[in-house]
Parts: structure tokens; C-alpha cells; sequence
């Protein structure tokens, strides 16, 4: 192996992380999922330090038809190739997706959904924050350590994509859950230029959030959220929830459901009166 070699999945690779079929050791299928085609051998066996022999993994993914050289990278250039390459929202989704079915297995389906309905860097980065908080207490020390291990690699292109305004307002408390909404909004003036906000998208994550934090007694909440057809109806509502939650979950909880919401929040703006 030529340690600068990048390598990427194959659709043998690809098959196995999607249906098991091909029944890798869990050393081996962790490390498949680590596979980007962006790092560098050197790069992974510098990361991966607790996945054990990474070379020699690589080495036989590859001879098994799991992974491929996708290009090399000469040695003058190291540099250049360590630089991170574009945040894409979906490939940091789905590899969150394969690392939670992994990991935790059928119990992992309502995080994935919440994860899939993230439609935001920032959501995301909130659902990383309450993921790192679930494994500890679904999983032993280790296997939470490992499945976290995979996931780290996908904060810090998440923080560079979080200007500072919001990641202040987000883990700023003033409210037990937040910013109070007049200021959260006074904050959310000044951030820069998002993606149109979507109505539909955003109450899609708000349900989620909401069923997975409370359960059925969530259906009546989230009958009102449907019944908003405006940003501003649907700003009313969180105001509310930000209340409510701690009158109907522990403190704790209350606080890890609005970190999650406080996203949406933030990219309402209240209109000019």
C-alpha cells in the first residue's frame, strides 16, 4: 500500500454497509464506513488509531472488492489534499445513518428520522450533540466511544459552516431552554443569509422532535404546528413549546428537545411591524 492512496467504496462496499450480506467482521465494516474518498491512508491510520491495524484493514478491504484506489495523491501535494472538501449535508447524513444502525441497530430508528429530517447544518450539528449524549447511556463506554470516533470527523466542517452568531445563540442560555424569542430573533437579524426557509420541512422536524421526546401525549402539540401555514404561526408555536416542555418532561430532556428545535427559531424572523 502507497500511503497516500485515497481509497472509496465499491458497490460491494456500498452493499455491505446497506444489507450486511456480506458479513464483515464489526472492525472491518467500521473502518468501510470511514472510507470517503477524501482522506488518505495516512490520514485514516492517523485518525483511526483505535480501530486497531488500519493499514492492514485497508489492505484487505481492498483485496475483498470493499474499497478502491480512487486516485493517488502525490506526496508534494499532502497539503492540498488534507484540506477539507465541501460540507455535503447528505453524505454527513447518511453516514450518521450507517454508524447508528451499526451501533445500536432497530433501537436507532427515531434518531435516524430526526436525523434525516435535519435540513440544516445547525439542526445537525444539534442532533450530533444529543446522538453523543444518547450513546453513552444505550451503549457500554467502549462501543459508545467507537461509534462516536466515526462521528467526530464530521463537526469540525459543521462548526466552520456555523458563523459565530449562532453558535453563541445556540449555547447561550438565558431561558432554562434558550434564549428568550425577543432576543433569539433580535440574533437571528444579523446572521448571515441562509436557504429560503421551508414550512413544511421545518414542522416535519419539529414532529419528530417532539414524538421522540414525549410520545403520544405530543399528538395534540403537533396537531397545532400542522395547523400552521405561516412563519410566524409556526413562531408563536415554538414559543409555546420552549414553556411547555419542562412542565411535561425532566429538565434535562426539556433542554435537549429545544436544542434541537432552537435552530428552527433562529431562522424565523419576526416581520417588520
Amino acid at each position: 500500500m502507497q500511503l497516500n492512496q485515497i481509497y472509496t467504496k465499491t458497490a460491494k462496499g456500498l452493499e455491505e454497509i446497506q444489507t450486511r450480506i456480506h458479513k464483515l467482521p464489526a472492525h472491518l465494516r467500521r473502518l468501510l464506513i470511514m472510507v470517503d474518498g477524501h482522506s488518505t491512508a495516512t490520514e485514516m491510520i492517523d485518525r483511526l488509531t483505535t480501530l486497531g491495524d488500519v493499514q492492514h484493514a485497508l489492505d484487505q478491504l481492498a483485496s475483498e472488492g470493499f474499497i478502491a484506489i480512487l486516485a493517488p495523491a502525490p506526496m508534494a501535494d499532502l497539503a492540498s489534499t488534507r484540506a477539507p472538501p465541501e460540507f455535503n449535508l447528505d453524505q454527513a447524513k447518511s453516514l450518521i445513518h450507517a454508524v447508528l444502525l451499526d451501533a445500536m441497530g432497530p433501537a436507532a430508528t427515531h434518531r435516524i428520522e430526526c436525523v434525516e429530517a435535519a435540513t440544516t447544518p445547525e439542526q445537525l450539528r444539534a442532533e450530533l450533540d444529543v446522538i453523543r449524549d444518547i450513546l453513552t447511556k444505550v451503549l457500554s463506554k467502549s462501543q459508545a466511544e467507537q461509534a462516536w470516533q466515526l462521528l467526530e470527523p464530521i463537526m469540525p466542517p459543521l462548526e466552520r459552516l456555523i458563523s459565530p452568531p449562532v453558535r453563541e445563540a445556540v449555547t447561550r442560555p438565558a431561558h432554562p431552554l434558550g434564549k428568550p424569542a425577543a432576543e433569539a430573533t433580535a440574533g437571528a437579524a444579523s446572521l448571515p443569509e441562509h436557504p429560503a426557509f421551508n414550512l413544511d420541512k421545518a414542522k416535519g422536524f419539529i414532529r419528530f422532535t417532539l414524538l421522540g421526546a414525549m410520545g403520544p401525549t405530543a399528538a395534540r402539540r403537533i396537531e397545532r404546528i400542522e395547523a400552521a401555514t405561516t412563519p410566524e404561526q409556526l413562531r408563536v408555536e415554538l414559543d409555546a413549546i420552549r414553556d411547555m416542555l419542562p412542565k411535561v418532561i425532566s429538565k434535562r430532556q426539556a433542554e435537549q428537545t429545544w436544542r434541537q428545535l432552537e435552530p428552527i427559531m433562529l431562522s424565523l424572523h419576526t416581520p417588520s411591524p
